[in-house]
């Protein structure tokens, strides 16, 4: 066999070896935009007690959902709603023993830090429409979870015809969030933990409970695992992490 040809054989095999190692000593993260604050203190703690590599890719639960779906190399993945991972679940793209309830968040309205406007409660519920000019920034209903809870709380208020044609479409629930804080507009739907980490809005009012479906983050594996992704379900278990999730400002079920 000409020797060019082996070198370039044996070239292939030890890269292949390398690249196979690489991935078992590593982990890549889908992880809602919502949650990229726990997602980046998991994975930092998870690398330095462990070694392993987290690798994170951090968009709408949508996106994330669709980037799946068309075979994007994934570990585990977190969504912001059950609808999202329901949807991962029924195209067999995860392990179905894996899919679990890791936290709960709640919506609140947020106005930029300057503005003087402050409502009080009956204002909002009975008048929210009408105590802004311009439209209302949340997340785009079509993939973002966030947009998809405003709407149901709208609906549940019976704001949606005053305010057709007023929405501010995002494509994740921070650049709803950065629209407030930069005054594109004066008022906004957001996850309450994304609100309370910025100092730019205020909160002006929590939505009950009631208002929207649960605000459930759900997390799943790919059907195969490696030992380092064996490594990374354990660790989702350990009360470091449970501490992060609330350290964050998440419920914990």
């Amino acid at each position: 066999m000409n020797k060019t040809i082996i070198v370039i054989i044996l070239s292939m095999f030890v890269l292949s070896c390398s690249n196979r190692k690489n991935r078992n000593n590593e982990v890549t993260l889908f992880a809602a935009s919502s949650v990229t604050n726990v997602a980046e203190e998991i994975a930092g703690s998870f690398e330095r007690e462990t070694g392993i590599k987290v690798k994170l890719n951090i968009a709408s639960s949508g996106i994330l959902a669709r980037q799946i779906e068309s075979g994007a190399d994934f570990d585990y993945y977190i969504s912001a709603n059950k609808s999202w991972m329901d949807y991962i679940d029924s195209l067999n793209l995860v392990e179905k023993a894996t899919v679990k309830n890791l936290a709960t968040n709640r919506l609140v309205v947020i106005v930029p830090s300057g503005n003087d406007k402050k409502p009080n409660r009956g204002e909002i519920e009975n008048n929210f429409p009408n105590l802004f000019a311009g439209r209302l920034s949340i997340g785009d209903p079509k993939h973002v979870p966030a947009g998809k809870y405003a709407m149901q709380a709208i609906k549940f208020y019976g704001w949606e015809k005053d305010l057709t044609d007023r929405y501010l479409p995002a494509k994740n629930v921070r650049d709803a969030l950065l629209m407030v804080e930069m005054g594109e507009a004066e008022m906004g739907i957001v996850y309450e933990t994304d609100a309370t980490k910025s100092k730019k809005v205020n909160i002006v009012y929590r939505f009950p409970l009631t208002a929207c479906e649960s605000i459930a983050y759900a997390g799943a594996a790919k059907k195969k695992r490696s030992e380092s992704l064996n490594s990374f379900l354990l660790y989702l278990q350990s009360e470091e992490v449970k501490s992060i999730w609330r350290t964050n400002g998440f419920n914990l079920d």
